[in-house]
């Protein structure tokens, strides 16, 4: 092993041993807590909470306290019809106007109740759309922590290339000093060893950038690298579930259906607009008023007041029509999107289904395939340490071995990434 990469991964193994332990568990807890994007969702969750009252929805009357005062001081020169004459160069004027005002929708058409009815599909479906955050971004991370494992795994596959190369190297140069055997073989291996060191720093840098991913994941930017489990539990006897049952449980299937059912009483809303508007108005006066010049020096009135008012639309240039026609038009786009998302959920379940039993199948053979590959190799190098085998027998064994470890990690990854896309679909990360 050349001295740089000697270092590298000394500095490697040295930081993980030093490194804090993290396990799956934690790493989602992690990007629940600490995720931006589902903090995100959970803030709009709480703004379709908040916006969900009777007064939003237009119960409740409106109450006004209002009040004004006006003061003036002019130079008065009046000439009655007396005969008498008011000269007055400073003359003030007072004025006081205190009111209470009550306004009160009475009857609006029913837009009020289905306004009310909207605001709850918006506050469900917003609950709806921050637990398919949340469950998105376990997914996330789920199949980011098993990339890190993968890559982890990858570089111990190389070094374990790297000591087979390099025990063959040393046997080779040992045979070739003594004649036992020609230097191609020492040169072959040599070769192979200085790949091999390629390969580790190319899985090094993948094992980085996957490391970074999860702790973006996780909410974190100071770059900390955590000890991760050398293993996952994996579950290979996940049962399919009935196209209707998905429909019904899968979280992004749910918000369409939300969005349409919003948008049908929009168009509700929007015919309420042709009936009439009965409100009702009252209130509290309070006048006072006071003249240092004029007819009348002092005046005050005080008492209650109220109103009730009638509006029926008549004609608004074709708007009120329009609007109507557009709310019916968007709940019937609302209604395709909605199905169309559902022909493409069961096509995604079909899908992610098949790739589930194809890696199931993968794991078993690759996990079978490993005892045959280490008995293998371990006979090719016995015959080779005794001269009975050739160095491309050794070099062969090496590789298959190598290979069938990488292929059974690759294949333990992939099981992983295609459970968690099952579970995901059938709403099972999140409870």
């Amino acid at each position: 092993m050349t001295k740089p990469l000697t270092i590298l991964l000394l500095l490697l193994c040295g930081a993980a041993r030093a490194q804090q332990h993290l396990s799956l568990e934690e790493a989602i807890a992690k990007a629940l807590k600490r995720n931006f994007d589902i903090n995100i969702a959970d803030l709009a969750a709480q703004q379709a909470a908040r916006n969900n009252t009777l007064g939003n929805a237009g119960f409740s009357p409106y109450v006004f306290l209002n009040a004004s005062v006006t003061e003036s001081r002019n130079n008065v020169r009046s000439d009655l019809a007396s005969g008498a004459v008011q000269n007055n160069p400073r003359a003030v004027s007072s004025n006081y106007n205190p009111y209470l005002v009550v306004n009160w929708t009475i009857f609006d058409g029913g837009k009020m109740f289905l306004v009310k009815k909207e605001l709850g599909e918006l506050e469900a479906m917003s609950q709806v759309q921050l637990k398919a955050q949340m469950q998105t971004v376990i997914s996330r991370t789920i199949q980011t922590y098993a990339q890190v494992v993968l890559d982890n795994k990858q570089v111990a596959a190389v070094s374990t290339a790297l000591a087979l190369a390099k025990v063959r190297m040393q046997i080779s140069d040992i045979k070739f000093r003594t004649g036992a055997g020609a230097k191609i073989d020492y040169l072959q291996a040599r070769v192979d060893y200085n790949a091999r060191q390629s390969d580790s720093l190319t899985f090094i840098a993948n094992l980085t950038q996957a490391r970074d991913s999860l702790s973006v994941l996780m909410g974190e930017n100071d770059g900390y690298e955590y000890e991760i489990d050398d293993s996952l539990d994996l579950n290979t006897g996940l049962q399919p579930l009935s196209g209707d049952r998905v429909a019904d449980v899968n979280l992004n299937l749910s918000v369409y259906r939300y969005n349409a059912q919003v948008s049908h009483l929009n168009a509700k809303i929007a015919n309420t607009y042709f009936l009439p508007t009965v409100a009702l108005s009252t209130g509290y006066n309070y006048s006072h008023t006071s003249n240092s010049t004029g007819f009348a020096l002092f005046s005050q009135s005080y008492g209650p007041s109220g109103s009730l008012t009638f509006s029926l639309p008549i004609f608004e240039g074709g708007n009120l029509r329009r609007q109507s026609k557009v709310a019916s038009l968007q709940a019937m786009r609302d209604d395709l999107l909605f199905e169309r998302q559902n022909t493409i959920l069961g096509r995604q379940y079909r899908t992610a289904w098949r790739n589930y039993e194809l890696s199931v199948a993968a794991y078993k053979l690759e996990h079978e395939n490993i005892t045959f590959a280490k008995e293998n190799l371990d006979v090719q190098v016995a015959r080779f340490k005794v001269g009975i085998g050739t160095t491309l027998e050794a070099r062969q064994a090496e590789n298959d071995y190598v290979t069938a470890l990488q292929r059974l990690y690759t294949a333990a990854y992939n099981l992983k990434v295609d459970e968690t896309i099952v579970l995901e679909l059938e709403n099972q990360l999140v409870k």
